[in-house]
């Protein structure tokens, strides 16, 4: 339905109701947070107290990223990193801030059910590039295509502002425990709070 969210990727996934909630359960490197993913103080304000999905694509995923909802893009803002891999071990080594130091695209979606949606690709161990195939600015209907990671695993975060998705209750349950959920891409992951 229109009030439903999607999975973005074929992926391993976990959801929060919260940043801080991630941190505690799951992101354990000690740099993370939403100015220091976005490298934008005043777009990492609007996802204070935001919820997150974590989609982990492995090295055997089908390596293309999908719009979790409907709305219009803004432009894609590249930002210079390394590529430590992204599996969980890694993720969950406080010394090690992989999300926040890896090659990253940014994009926000404005939806007309979620408000602001920030998506973010993330390169990892061997994935030569993040290759964006939507248009920048324009209109993006929830299951387009946005992208594709050339080669590997990587991951893509999307944030939705405070209170504005409510997840499907399996997914919080799994991602509390913390016990990565395999997601289908276009599978529904939770619906607008409204």
């Amino acid at each position: 339905g229109i009030n439903a969210e999607y999975g973005p990727a074929d992926c391993r996934l976990h959801v929060f109701k919260d940043i801080t909630q991630a941190t505690e359960i799951w992101i354990k490197g000690n740099s993370f947070s939403v100015a220091n993913l976005v490298k934008n103080e005043t777009l990492a304000k609007l996802f204070e107290g935001g919820q997150l999905v974590i989609a982990r694509l492995a090295p055997q995923d089908y390596h293309r990223f999908h719009s979790p909802v409907s709305g219009t893009l803004s432009e894609f803002t590249s930002i210079d990193g390394v590529f430590y891999t992204v599996n969980p071990v890694a993720v969950r080594q406080p010394t090690v801030n992989v999300y926040t130091e890896n090659r990253r695209v940014v994009t926000t979606i404005q939806s007309p059910e979620f408000g602001t949606v920030l998506f973010i690709a993330i390169g990892a161990t061997m994935v030569g590039s993040i290759v964006m195939t939507a248009r920048e600015s324009s209109p993006i209907h929830k299951g387009d295509e946005l992208g594709y990671f050339a080669f590997g695993g990587s991951t893509c975060l999307v944030l939705f502002q405070k209170d504005k998705v409510k997840f499907d209750a399996d997914l919080i349950l799994n991602s509390i425990k913390p016990i990565e959920t395999l997601v289908k891409m276009g599978e529904k992951l939770g619906e607008a709070a409204l």
